[in-house]
């Protein structure tokens, strides 16, 4: 799980099998790798509008609404995508998952809405490590289906 930390992009499938891409430091863009692992795992998906407005959020609506977690790496703060609802394996892993000291932040509910990819945060402000974000992320969620 080591590599996580020093990779460009990494994907948690639903199984909670961890895609490791790049190293952090490259300068190949994150999508570039997005575009390889879509173009190999999700041939049907129609990757001709995904630059189109954030190519981030594009790329990340298209993988967590097939039930993956994608993590932009950009060596001082990591960017998290989870699907709508995490699975037993992929909340165990990121229970466990050890990023060091880097900050984080996660990206959830993602919804298309034309132009724009539509979605909730935790931990933009630079302030969270991963323990503390996904603390946060449970405490939303719980409330949000308590709320039902």
């Amino acid at each position: 799980m080591e590599n996580v930390i020093n990779s460009k992009v990494s994907i948690i499938d639903d199984n909670g099998v961890i895609y490791v891409m790049g190293r952090v430091n490259e300068p190949r863009l994150h999508v570039k790798y997005l575009l390889d692992y879509i173009n190999l795992k999700y041939p049907n998906i129609n990757t001709n509008n995904l630059t189109v407005g954030n190519a981030r959020d594009r790329f990340a609506y298209q993988l967590t609404s097939r039930g993956n977690i994608i993590y932009f790496n950009d060596m001082n703060f990591g960017m998290f995508y989870f699907p709508n609802d995490l699975t037993k394996s992929q909340l165990e892993l990121m229970e466990n998952l050890y990023l060091g000291t880097q900050k984080v932040a996660i990206c959830f509910n993602l919804k298309d809405i034309g132009k724009f990819i539509n979605f909730r945060t935790i931990g933009l402000d630079g302030d969270y490590n991963l323990e503390d974000a996904m603390s946060e992320y449970l405490i939303k969620k719980d409330s949000k289906h308590k709320r039902r």
